[in-house]
This record gives structure tokens, C-alpha cells and sequence, in this order.
């Protein structure tokens, strides 16, 4: 054999093992980054994928939690681990947002991910405390142009989604309403649940007690359409004459740039499987969050549509991180 042929066979080699590491994958345990601690909702949605995809691929997809920095540590993290399949990423809405909000990320949200699917939706429900006068979104309009710059909206903090959510809904409705940052949800909610603050876009699963226990009052739901949780609360889109108004913290599947498409379309189908089983869509249902995959062309289609949202609301509205 001469020194071609040698290097053409050799090269050859090369190419049919990756492409058998490739169809092989998973081959060991894989890691899914989570960027907030355990405990939330977002957190208890990817274990579930977790626990779901280790049964599907035979081998243990563990959840490595790492928050902080609203969530860039694991966004960074994940831009810059091998594209070998066995780093995933149960990323959010932030990977879009915080590139215009906070600039000190060390991604570029289009060049250093592969989009694989959607995950799930959790919309926020607008919520206000018991003793406001408006019943419904026709009358806390009206109310609150009758009287600008008198109310305060809460939230669980700056570029939080139910910040991003206020901002959006008094930029759409030209309300003059003061927000009102906390450190954290809970806090938020006590307070409109006390009255210190009048209204506030609360997660679903956060607004449910202070709703049922009468100290708040819903006004709307922030998703495009009803909620199959809350089927009686009308949509900001449809109560406000908003026509296309939604926002909702979503969670999506994404690998560094350069992972292999084999890998990536076994991880879309595995995702779909398990967004399909009705034992998780109904684990999920009462907590107000949507279980849902997607093609990878659908994710993308989404995720620019929701960069282009957001980042003209920050720029526009002069937004600034904490």
C-alpha cells in the first residue's frame, strides 16, 4: 500500500468511527444543566425529563444544577463543554434575553447552541390584591389611565419573566404603573396579597394559593390562549384587545454548537416522546405548566420570534440589570 492509500484508508477509519460514536450515543451517563437550584417548578420540569430520557437511552442523564448570574453561569458553561452529546442544557427564555439586558454573557445566543426542542410553557397570571377596585381587564384599564402614575406593579426582580411580562403588558397598553422590584417571588406575592402593592404577573403555581385563599383577585392569564389549568381566566390577548400578546417563560433543550446531528435527532425524538406522555402532561397540568416538544425548525422559528420580542422591549422601554 502506498502513502496515499495508507492515509485515504486511514482517514477512512476516522470518518466510520465517529459515525459509529455517533449512532453508539449515549455510551456513558450524560449531563443535563439546569441553571437554578432544585426545588422550583423549572428545576422539578427537568428532572422529569431527566428521569424520562435515562429510561429512554438506557443510560443516567444526571441534573447538574447551576445558578447564578440569573441564570449565565450554566449558559456560559454549556457555550463552552464539548459537542460530544453528553453535555445537554434545560435552558430558558433568559438565553435570549440576557445577551441585550445584562451584555455580560460569554455566548452568542445564535452561534454557540444547537436549538433541539421546546420543552414546556408556564404563562403568568396578572393578578391583583383583593381590596382593588377593577373586577376585570376592561375596568383596571380604565381605572388606571383614570388615575396615572398612582399604582405599582411588583416582581420577583429586574429581567425576571414576570418583570419582563409587566414591562410588556405597559408598553402594549400605555399604562403609567411603577414597578416595584423584590427579591424573589414570594416576597412580591405577599405583598400584593397585603395589599402593598396592587397587582403583579405571578407564575401560575405561585398565584394559585394567594387566588384560592381570596387576598388576590385574577385578571388574566399571560399565554396566547386559555390555560387548561385556569380555563376561566381570560387571556391578557383577548380581555385587553392585545391581539398576539403573550408572554410566558418557556424551557427548551439545547447543546453546544457542533454536536452532532445524529445525536441532536435522537435527543428531538427522545423529547417528543416523553412531552407526549400523558402521565407527565397531567403531573404538570395543575401546576399551570404546559408540557410540549417541538421540531428543531419550530424551536428556531420561536426562539427568534421571542429574541426580537424582548430585545426591542429592553431597548425600547430602556430596561437595565440589577
Amino acid at each position: 500500500m502506498n502513502r496515499l492509500s495508507f492515509l485515504a484508508a486511514l482517514a477512512a477509519t476516522f470518518v466510520s468511527f465517529g459515525a459509529s460514536a455517533q449512532t453508539d450515543w449515549p455510551t456513558k451517563p450524560i449531563s443535563m444543566v439546569v441553571p437554578y437550584p432544585p426545588g422550583g417548578v423549572n428545576d422539578a420540569v427537568a428532572r422529569v425529563y431527566a428521569e424520562k430520557l435515562s429510561q429512554e437511552f438506557g443510560k443516567a442523564v444526571i441534573v447538574d444544577n447551576r445558578a447564578g448570574a440569573a441564570t449565565t453561569v450554566a449558559s456560559n458553561f454549556v457555550a463552552h463543554a464539548a459537542p460530544d452529546g453528553y453535555t445537554i442544557y434545560a435552558g430558558g427564555t433568559s438565553l435570549v434575553i440576557n445577551p441585550t439586558l445584562t451584555g455580560n454573557v460569554q455566548y452568542d445566543p445564535h452561534k454557540s447552541f444547537e436549538l433541539v426542542s421546546l420543552m414546556s410553557f408556564t404563562p403568568f397570571i396578572l393578578h391583583v390584591t383583593a381590596s382593588f377596585p377593577a373586577k376585570d381587564m376592561q375596568e383596571l384599564i380604565a381605572y388606571v389611565k383614570a388615575n396615572p402614575g398612582k399604582f405599582n406593579i411588583a416582581s420577583s426582580g429586574i429581567g425576571a419573566m414576570n418583570h419582563m411580562s409587566a414591562e410588556l403588558f405597559k408598553a402594549r397598553t400605555g399604562l403609567k404603573i411603577a414597578h416595584v422590584p423584590y427579591r424573589g417571588g414570594a416576597q412580591a406575592g405577599q405583598d400584593v396579597a397585603a395589599g402593598n402593592a396592587q397587582m403583579m404577573f405571578s407564575a401560575a403555581l405561585e398565584a394559585k394559593p394567594v387566588l384560592a385563599s381570596g387576598a388576590t383577585r385574577a385578571i388574566a392569564i399571560s399565554s396566547l390562549t386559555r390555560s387548561a389549568a385556569f380555563p376561566d381566566i381570560p387571556t391578557v390577548a383577548e380581555s385587553a384587545n392585545l391581539p398576539g400578546f403573550q408572554s410566558i417563560f418557556w424551557q427548551g433543550m439545547v447543546v453546544p454548537a457542533g454536536t452532532p446531528k445524529p445525536i441532536v435527532d435522537k435527543l428531538q425524538k427522545a423529547i417528543a416522546k416523553v412531552a407526549a406522555d400523558p402521565e407527565v402532561i397531567e403531573r404538570f397540568k395543575v401546576q399551570g405548566v404546559e408540557i410540549r416538544s417541538s421540531t428543531q425548525a419550530e424551536f428556531k422559528t420561536f426562539y427568534l420570534e421571542e429574541e426580537k420580542t424582548w430585545t426591542t422591549l429592553i431597548k425600547e422601554q430602556g430596561i437595565k440589570a440589577e
